[in-house]
Formats: C-alpha cells, sequence, structure tokens
C-alpha cells in the first residue's frame, strides 16, 4: 500500500486550519508538514527509516577515518545502528567502542599493523575503524534516516499510519509560523500525539531488548593475544 502524498497531507492540514487559505498559510503548512516530519524523527526512529545499507560503503587502504555521506555514501543517514565487515567466511560484526575508550587505550591507532578491524567508533559525522583495514572491502551498515523532504505534490511520505499525527504537528507548526509565534516546544507535542504509537513500537511479544554493556574481552578469538590492546593478561 502507498504512504500518502504531499498533496494529501496538505490537504488534510488545510482541513484543520480553515478558514485560513491565503498564500502565507499555504506556504507555512508545507514547511510545517517537512518540519512535523523531522520532529517525529526526533522523538523515534521508527521502522520505516531504518535501512541495512549492503551497496554503498566500502573501505579503503590504510584509511581509518570515514565520513558517512562522501566517504560511506549513506542516504540521509541519522543514528549507526551496526556495522559489519564482510570479507568472506572471514566477516564480522564490528564493536562499538566510545571515543574516550579507544582514545585512552589506543591515542595512536598507526602504531598497529593494518588488517580486518574489529572495533569501530563515531567522531560526529566520521566512523573511526580499528585496526587500519588493509584491504577495500564492504560494510554492511544498517541505520536510521532522516525522514525525505517532500516538494512534490506526487511525493509519498516516509511514515506508514502516521497521518493523524503529522497533520494534527503540522497544522500546530502552520499557525506558528502564519503568525510569526515564538518558540514551541514541539518535540513534547509530537510525543503527546504519537502516544499509543510509540507504546506499540516497544512491545513485540516475539523481540527481547536486552541491554548488554561493552565487553571487549569476552567476544574474541585470542590469537596473538600480545597485540591485543584491550587483554592486558596471559589468558
Amino acid at each position: 500500500m502507498a504512504n500518502t502524498t504531499f498533496a494529501e497531507l496538505k490537504r488534510q492540514v488545510m482541513l484543520k486550519l480553515r478558514p485560513r487559505s491565503d498564500g502565507i498559510t499555504m506556504l507555512a503548512v508545507d514547511q510545517a508538514i517537512n518540519e512535523a516530519h523531522k520532529v517525529i524523527a526526533r522523538v523515534k526512529d521508527f521502522d520505516e527509516l531504518i535501512v541495512l545499507d549492503t551497496t554503498h560503503a566500502f573501505t579503503a587502504v590504510g584509511q581509518k577515518l570515514y565520513n558517512i555521506e562522501s566517504d560511506l555514501n549513506l542516504v540521509r543517514p541519522k543514528d549507526i545502528y551496526s556495522i559489519r565487515y564482510m570479507d568472506g567466511a572471514n566477516s564480522r560484526k564490528l564493536i562499538y567502542i566510545s571515543p574516550r575508550e579507544l582514545d585512552e587505550r589506543i591515542p595512536y591507532t598507526e602504531l598497529f599493523t593494518t588488517g580486518r578491524p574489529r572495533w569501530y567508533t563515531r567522531r560526529g559525522m566520521n566512523i573511526e575503524l580499528f585496526c587500519i583495514p588493509g584491504e577495500v572491502k564492504p560494510l554492511y551498515i544498517m541505520h536510521s534516516q532522516w525522514p525525505k523532504t517532500l516538494t512534490l505534490d506526487s511525493d509519498q511520505t516516509s511514515y506508514c499510519q502516521l497521518d493523524d499525527v503529522i497533520t494534527t504537528l503540522a497544522a500546530d507548526i502552520a499557525i506558528s509560523i502564519a503568525e510569526g509565534g515564538g518558540i514551541t516546544n514541539w518535540l513534547e507535542r509530537a510525543k503527546m500525539l504519537l502516544g499509543s504509537a510509540l507504546t506499540e513500537e516497544e512491545t513485540r511479544p516475539d523481540v527481547a531488548y536486552v541491554a548488554k554493556p561493552f565487553s571487549p574481552e569476552g567476544d574474541m578469538a585470542v590469537g596473538k593475544y600480545w597485540l591485543n590492546p584491550w587483554i592486558k593478561k596471559q589468558p
């Protein structure tokens, strides 16, 4: 089933704004609908905006930093959920560590030889891999996206079954824009409007959400343990 078009969203918002129909209001509605989309994305990464990218991202020999847009070529990237380094039978899911952890343990990663990376961290819009890749290999990246900007009447919203929330929030935003309103907490307004939709997303009987703390010693082959910066004693 196709998602709702931009033209239909505008029609629904204009109905909520009757009897307003002047040019300023119509311009405000166009902007408000796109703003509402982004506010909703800030509240939660809905399933519609979570993608597995298997075609755009590749490592480069000797390169440790990758901009998520210009190097990894991700489409409207928001949050990174997982990265897999694909190398046939040697493929592995990379382990996230914080920038602070990496900086404290390995302040100069170039001291280590290149090879197959096992860890990654995010520095702003860049992903840093360790160890530094020694080959060109694909990366499979699961990430959330920002919703696409609607411009043409035929453009479709990225969300499924959220028309009521989008149009109600957009109507509030459009009134504020048209009247030159002050600062408004649209994030809290969106949370209130989403209500049961958030509960439904978080209550899934077949999915168990388990918080697992970072433990670099718990999920790795020992091998040449003396070269592993996270192993402090002989296993």
